[in-house]
């Protein structure tokens, strides 16, 4: 597959934009030879890969968070002439190979992949030494664990390989290569990261904490619960991680979805069925959702707020709470309930004033039974408030083994989505689309 788009960008312009200060390059405009000798170039790549992952309707911030949003009940489709998003609405078999967001997702996420191979592999070269090319790998490797992990929350397969008629590998040996990345990732950042890089990257996204985060959301995802609690607990939870924004380059949800013409926040019940629904007093209810008049139907109607309020809003990577609903989750699943009731609690009973984003639940502790199974089911109910169109509300779903399609009182329409035509059509060992 790398091939294939290195043969589709080489006949491109090299295009080179500015947004929050900083320059960077458009992945989808470059030239492979224009960047691979040059550690400017290079830097600007990985600002133009951080834009290509955050930014724009076709971008995996937007696909992601709307695909799950509504695949696990968090929006509402506004307009079914949005085709792509109707689709996801409705689920199961009507979800198309052709599907818009689908493809985007997959090609969008790919494409951040392929170009943080390029700046891997152009590292060495390019670098005046062996500290400034281990910089520029700690971003590469960042960027390419986070495509694969993102991708493996919505297929059960991912190729790892850059190649035509790539195999395709399992959600395992996904996971452990993001894993290995970030492992190494890790390692080039703890040794310090070179002036020449750090002074031209985009500074929103904060390297070693977000390569924690990423590292306790992967090994939880993975079954690694003692790894995920000592990678959760790694993270400096007072430090703000974001993917920013500016007036030429928007917030993709904030800007979609604030045309009220796509999709929007359902409800203030979170996905949640009846028995789980957020308790009367959680002021996270207010953050996240607010009622207004739906210029479509002249009614008064829910709307996303939090972090997709306005175009300039910051969207956080990760969240405080969700490293401390990981530790609590992992402790949890580990036997050591009192333990994860005490992690529990940082949550329940967090002020907006004492996170870094300002998300706070401010309830009372937990009172309800010490037994894993209630504890998990309270911790599922804290992520899906907590976590609110962060693009996890599916993966959680299927992990904490909700009801899915074909169960009674289903709480989602689908467990995976089938592959974009673009990747089947390209690629022979693409697998048979999941039956949900």
């Amino acid at each position: 597959m790398k091939n294939i788009n290195k043969i589709f960008i080489a006949i491109t312009f090299f295009s080179v934009i500015v947004s929050c200060d900083k320059e960077f390059i458009d992945p989808i405009n470059i030239s492979d030879p224009e960047v691979e000798g040059s550690v400017e170039n290079l830097v600007k790549l990985i600002n133009g890969i951080q834009q290509r992952f955050s930014t724009d309707r076709a971008g995996a911030k937007y696909t992601t968070v709307t695909a799950s949003g509504l695949t696990a009940d968090e929006l509402r489709l506004i307009n079914p002439g949005n085709l792509g998003e109707a689709e996801l609405t409705n689920g199961g078999n009507e979800i198309s190979i052709n599907n818009g967001v689908i493809r985007s997702m997959w090609g969008g996420i790919m494409l951040v992949r392929n170009e943080s191979l390029t700046v891997f592999e152009s590292a060495d070269a390019a670098a005046a030494d062996e500290a400034e090319a281990n910089s520029l790998k700690a971003y590469a490797l960042f960027y390419e664990a986070l495509a694969n992990g993102t991708l493996i929350r919505f297929f059960e397969q991912v190729p790892l390989a850059t190649e035509q008629n790539a195999e395709f590998n399992s959600r395992a040996e996904v996971l452990a290569d993001a894993i290995s990345n970030l492992n190494i990732a890790l390692g080039y950042v703890q040794n310090g990261i070179s002036s020449s890089v750090s002074s031209g990257v985009f500074q929103s996204v904060d390297l070693e904490n977000s390569i924690q985060a990423l590292l306790a959301r992967y090994h939880l995802m993975a079954g690694n619960y003692a790894e995920a609690v000592t990678a959760a607990n790694a993270v400096d939870l007072s430090v703000q991680s974001t993917w920013s924004y500016d007036a030429a380059i928007p917030n993709p949800i904030a800007e979609t979805y604030g045309t009220n013409n796509v999709v929007e926040a359902k409800d203030d019940e979170f996905g949640l069925p009846d028995d789980l629904l957020p308790d009367p007093d959680d002021e996270r209810v207010d953050f996240y959702v607010t009622i207004a008049n739906d210029p479509s139907t002249n009614e008064d109607a829910f709307f996303a707020v939090g972090f997709f309020d306005d175009n300039l809003d910051e969207i956080p990577v990760y969240l405080p709470g969700e490293m401390l609903l990981i530790e609590a989750e992992a402790l949890a699943r580990q036997g050591q309930v009192p333990q994860a009731i005490t992690v529990l609690n940082e949550v329940l009973t967090k002020t907006a004033a004492e996170d870094a984003f300002g998300v706070g639940a401010n309830l009372p502790p937990y009172a309800g039974a010490a037994t894993e199974e209630a504890v998990l089911e309270e911790i599922y109910r804290n992520r899906r408030i907590e976590l609110f169109l962060s693009g996890m509300s599916l993966e959680d779903s299927r992990r904490f083994n909700r009801p899915g399609p074909g169960d009674a009182n289903s709480e989602r329409n689908r467990n995976y989505y089938p592959y974009p035509d673009t990747e089947r059509d390209n690629n022979t060992n693409t697998p048979p689309d999941p039956t949900n």
